[in-house]
C-alpha cells in the first residue's frame, strides 16, 4: 500500500517538530562564563563500566579556587556529553570535591522526561559513606545540599516512569557556587527548588 504524497511530507516533518516541542533531539549544554571552568574529564561519559556506572568525572577538585586573579577561578563539573540511563533506569558516577562545603547542582534533559530521583552519598577518605540528598529533582532546577571537604561526591541518577520508550538522557552540573550571570545574560537553569 502506497502513502498518499501529502501524508508523506507530513511524516517528514515529524522529527523537526519533536525537536522543536523538546520530545526529542540532543540535549546541549550552556557555554560558561570566563571564570567558571569545567574539570570534568574530557573523555566522561563515553565509556559506561559494571551497573551502569560511568566512573569518576574528574581529578581536579570541583572548588574554588583562589588563585592569582582577584575572583578566582570557580571549577564546576558540568558532563560534557549526556549521559544515559540503563534498562534499569538509572546511572552512576563520581565527583571529586575539593575545600567546599556547599554544593549546587542541576540537570538538564529533554522536556518529555518529567521524573527524575537523584540521590547524592559523601564518600570520606577512610571510606565511610552518608546518604546527604535523595529525592525527586526537576528539570533545570538549581538544589542545594551542605558536603564535607576532600571527599567524594557518587551520584545516582534514576526514574520510576516505566511509560516512556525513550532512552532517558541528561546533562548533570555541579558548582560550588550559584551562578547568576550566563551567556546572553540569562540565567541558566532560571528556576530553583522553591518555584
Amino acid at each position: 500500500m502506497r502513502l498518499p504524497v501529502d501524508l508523506m511530507k507530513w511524516m517528514r516533518l515529524l522529527p523537526i517538530a519533536a525537536v522543536l516541542l523538546g520530545f526529542a533531539g540532543p540535549v546541549r549544554g550552556e557555554l560558561l562564563p570566563a571564570n567558571i571552568v569545567n574539570v570534568a574529564l574530557p573523555e566522561f561519559g563515553d565509556h559506561v563500566g559494571s551497573g551502569w556506572d560511568y566512573g569518576l568525572a574528574n581529578k581536579i577538585p570541583v572548588e574554588i579556587h583562589r588563585g592569582t586573579g582577584s575572583a578566582g577561578e570557580i571549577r564546576v563539573v558540568q558532563t560534557p556529553r549526556e549521559m544515559r540511563l540503563s534498562r534499569a533506569r538509572e546511572a552512576h558516577f563520581s565527583v571529586t570535591l575539593g575545600d567546599v562545603r556547599e554544593l549546587y547542582f542541576w540537570m538538564q534533559a529533554p522536556r518529555v522526561h518529567g521524573q527524575w530521583h537523584l540521590t547524592l552519598t559523601t564518600k570520606y577518605p577512610d571510606g565511610f559513606e552518608k546518604v546527604i540528598f535523595s529525592r525527586n529533582i526537576q528539570n533545570q532546577v538549581i538544589h542545594f545540599t551542605w558536603v564535607d571537604p576532600g571527599t567524594v561526591l557518587k551520584v545516582k541518577m534514576s526514574s520510576i516512569e516505566q511509560t516512556f520508550k525513550l532512552s532517558k538522557r541528561f546533562l548533570f552540573t555541579v558548582s560550588p557556587a550559584r551562578f547568576t550571570t550566563w551567556p546572553d545574560l540569562r540565567p541558566v537553569p532560571y528556576r530553583n527548588q522553591w518555584d
